[in-house]
């Protein structure tokens, strides 16, 4: 059983697929799936992929243009709406074909760096145009995950190097700065701030000798670790 937002979203992009007759199929597996048919789902499924084979360049990239508009503003909607056969044989080759000849539009670059994990196509976007805040927080969030993975055992130990993450942290400030909208601006800027100060307190506590970083935050009111008790005060 998948999980009611899911739900939720394969309606409603099962409903708007409905608007064009070619993707009735689809449509079908939304339902379908939305109602836990499974294997009917994916048999409507099938039936589109293998009427998608006959489509034309432009066909193709009219779905893709339908589809992940969706994926960006409805919650849930890049799962159900989104199963590995459909990604596989029609949404991603269709990407790479458009974006082997795309010069002035910055989507294909960004969807396809999104869900097919390439830096390279996000930043392509990004030179197409500078202000798509989505292709930038996608970055950000990708680099701000490293950070996270790296402290999210603290106290009881970092993974990998610091001062490399106190390097990346510049590039992520450097990148948060590029947003176009200042409550975005704020919002990462507050959380990268305290990934530093967490980063920087684990490195004065190295620098200090002191047997135990925990104790140490306890004792220099520091943090240690983020969230909730992310502080440790002195109690006397």
């Amino acid at each position: 059983m998948i999980a009611n937002d899911q739900n939720k979203a394969l309606l409603t992009v099962g409903n708007a697929a409905l608007a064009n007759a070619g993707w009735t199929a689809y449509a079908n597996y939304c339902f379908a799936r939305e109602k836990g048919l499974r294997k009917e789902a994916f048999r409507q499924l099938d039936n589109f992929l293998l009427a998608a084979q006959k489509w034309t360049g432009e066909q193709r990239i009219e779905f893709v243009k339908f589809l992940f508009p969706f994926f960006e503003t409805v919650e849930e909607a890049d799962y159900g709406p989104f199963p590995q056969p459909l990604s596989e044989k029609l949404v991603k080759p269709t990407l790479e074909d458009w974006c082997k000849k795309e010069n002035s539009n910055e989507q294909p670059f960004r969807w396809y760096g999104t869900y097919y994990r390439s830096e390279e196509h996000l930043f392509k976007a990004l030179a197409i145009n500078p202000n798509d805040d989505l292709a930038r927080q996608r970055l950000l969030t990708r680099w701000m995950n490293t950070i996270d993975f790296a402290i999210h055992h603290l106290p009881e130990g970092y993974i990998g190097n610091p001062k490399d993450d106190l390097d990346l942290a510049e590039k992520i400030q450097h990148h948060i700065n590029q947003l176009t909208d200042a409550a975005l601006i704020r919002e990462w800027t507050n959380q990268l701030k305290e990934y530093v100060e967490i980063i920087r307190n684990y490195i004065e506590w190295e620098q200090s000798g002191h047997s135990s970083f925990e104790q140490w935050g306890r004792e220099n009111n520091k943090k240690v670790t983020y969230g909730l008790n992310s502080t440790y005060y002195f109690e006397e």
